[in-house]
């Protein structure tokens, strides 16, 4: 629209202004009426977006006004840990990505998948204005023998992951087998060609690693050598990269700690102690980021082989909910994540305001400012404040009242423009 024929204040509602081109981030909006989530409470109050991005000052140019009608508005959703989209089928990353979008999810970290390069991230219209940011762990490192090879190979592949892959062609691709510092050396160069956004690292019961690393019992019960680590979080950092940890019991957080990962990607999901409250505090005091993953958690400890044993399942799961409360104490830095290909994160939120352990604000201010902040620490994301993206979502309840109501989005609103969602969405 040229400035011949531009209209200085245009009155549009919500349904119509929804279905313009997302292409808009350029426009002076105004927002008003709204009730924006400042962290603790929703006070109303008037914001603008100017290029993309949200200011308190009045532009001197409006070029459209949003009448919010008293909805209210939090920042977009987050989900810290989960494996689609990138799992080789593009319709069910497409399905994965709908799915985020709709449930107000604009945010992702995927753990580990089936690397995926620039062309595919553009095919999926990944990290762009109107569609999904997402950021890859690409190939995971583990032993010989070691978690996740066995879900990859005897459950994933035969759910339809991976077409057109054997399961040599996955092999130091998908994941990384290291068992030397020599091995680590070599195929390092073969980690950073799949150009991963972070380091996604597997401990399993590692105080048991020389029991179980040639016993065939153990075959994808076991991860990487304890010795490793240090290495490996040597050799991301000089990259740039953070290393992210999958642990399993408290001596794997231990090690994780210890040789300086940047994040735990699970509570040690097996562990049969609590944390001590000298590494709870280690871990708040190094800023380490903590997936919540409690709603999964309690779905693997009571896996057949890979789960604790029938007579311990309820104090693996207790103890898991016991180590969440301590970090939480200690002021760790929780973030969350379900972990869950089915879930957007909405499953695992509701799941943990259900346990009490935080209240409704602090675990809303967890899920829409520490968590994308945690997988985009060098963005202005997650509060509506002076220079932030200008992105929320617009509830028809108030989350506060009822976390559920996160459910209920009247409109979706990404860097400026609003974010169309397929048919049926």
């Amino acid at each position: 629209m040229t400035g011949k024929f531009r209209i200085a204040c245009v009155i549009i509602t919500l349904a119509s202004f929804a279905v313009q081109a997302a292409a808009q981030t350029e426009q002076n909006t105004a927002l008003l009426n709204g009730k924006w989530f400042d962290g603790k409470a929703f006070k109303a109050r008037t914001m603008y977006s100017v290029d993309g991005r949200f200011t308190s000052k009045k532009p001197v140019k409006i070029d459209k006004t949003i009448d919010l009608s008293g909805l209210f508005l939090v920042p977009p959703l987050a989900e810290a840990h989960n494996h689609r989209p990138a799992t080789g089928v593009e319709e069910w990353d497409r399905q994965a990505i709908n799915n985020f979008l709709a449930g107000g999810v604009f945010y992702v970290k995927i753990m580990g998948n089936l690397p995926i390069g620039e062309d595919g991230k553009k095919a999926l219209r990944l990290n762009r204005a109107n569609g999904l940011d997402a950021v890859f762990g690409q190939g995971s490192l583990t032993g010989s023998g070691g978690h996740p090879i066995g879900l990859i190979e005897n459950v994933l592949m035969r759910q339809g992951y991976f077409p057109g892959f054997t399961k040599e062609q996955l092999r130091d691709h998908r994941y990384f087998t290291v068992d030397s510092a020599e091995e680590l050396e070599k195929k390092w160069p073969m980690v950073l060609k799949n150009r991963p956004d972070h380091i996604k690292i597997m401990l399993w019961y590692s105080e048991e690693y020389e029991k179980r690393k040639s016993d065939p019992g153990f075959f994808s019960l076991r991860g990487l050598d304890p010795k490793l680590v240090p290495l490996i979080v040597q050799k991301a950092r000089a990259a740039g990269l953070r290393v992210a940890a999958h642990v399993t019991s408290t001596a794997d957080l231990k090690v994780a700690v210890d040789a300086g990962v940047y994040e735990l990607a699970h509570i040690p999901l097996l562990g049969r102690e609590l944390i001590s409250e000298a590494d709870a505090r280690s871990i708040a005091k190094k800023g380490i980021i903590v997936n919540t993953t409690a709603r999964r958690a309690g779905e693997i400890i009571r896996l057949p082989r890979l789960g604790a044993p029938p007579n311990e399942q309820e104090q693996v799961a207790k103890i898991y909910l016991d180590n969440l409360r301590l970090l939480y104490k200690s002021g760790a830095k929780l973030v969350v994540a379900s972990d869950d290909t089915s879930d957007t994160s909405v499953k695992e939120a509701l799941y943990l305001n259900g346990l009490g352990i935080f209240d409704t604000a602090t675990l809303l201010k967890m899920w829409t400012e520490t968590t994308p902040l945690s997988i985009f620490p060098g963005r202005k994301i997650g509060q509506f404040a002076e220079g932030y993206e200008a992105s929320f979502i617009a509830l028809e309840a108030d989350p506060l009242a009822d976390l559920a109501n996160v459910t209920k989005i009247k409109y979706r609103f990404k860097q400026g423009a609003p974010i169309e969602l397929p048919p049926g969405k």
